[in-house]
């Protein structure tokens, strides 16, 4: 997987983290508005198959579904997005012309079927938000287990040794200091 080019400190973790974050909740605040005016859709759907129930009956509706031929395309491919493969969902609606008889069928089934392709697109477009979301989800739960493992387990580790080192260095400064002196210390006593 592509990562950016940034240097590893704890300045740029926390940066990229709260870029994570307020991605997140812009695409929720998006999938929420989506999910909103799908429902919408839907509902309308619903009030306009249940008006084409109550005039005609459930088997001249049935009758009649059976001749709608469905046109319409969805397409998936993927992006490149903050660094991560994202689908992209698309919807290509078909002809919008009625499908049912005129003399045979009432407006609402026509009115229905419209809603419905008007809902498939928001429901195309929700899910790429909705994918994209539960992507970066998964990328920031394992960014917050790199920092945590970074902060918990690597940078104790490195001041340990480098606690360990500086220890180390110093003791053989004074080890070399304390040679030094007694080098001098005879020198000066056979002279």
């Amino acid at each position: 997987m592509a990562r950016l080019t940034v240097s590893a400190t704890k300045g740029n973790l926390l940066k990229i983290r709260e870029e994570y974050v307020l991605e997140l909740l812009r695409l929720q605040a998006q999938a929420v508005k989506m999910r909103r005016a799908m429902v919408r859709a839907l509902e309308y759907a619903y009030q306009s198959l249940t008006a084409g129930l109550l005039a005609l009956g459930s088997n001249a509706v049935a009758r009649a579904a059976l001749g709608v031929e469905g046109d319409d395309r969805v397409f998936l491919k993927d992006r490149a997005f903050l660094g991560m493969p994202m689908p992209i969902v698309e919807f290509q609606p078909g002809s919008r012309r009625p499908q049912f008889s005129f003399g045979s069928t009432v407006s609402s089934l026509d009115e229905c079927q419209l809603a419905i392709r008007e809902a498939l697109g928001q429901i195309t477009a929700l899910a790429e938000v909705e994918a994209v979301l539960w992507r970066l989800a998964g990328e920031l739960q394992r960014t917050v287990r790199r920092s945590n493992a970074l902060n918990y387990v690597m940078i104790p580790s490195y001041r340990e040794t480098i606690h360990y080192l500086e220890g180390a260095l110093e003791e053989r400064e004074r080890e070399a200091l304390f040679q030094l002196k007694r080098v001098k210390a005879r020198k000066t006593k056979r002279a």
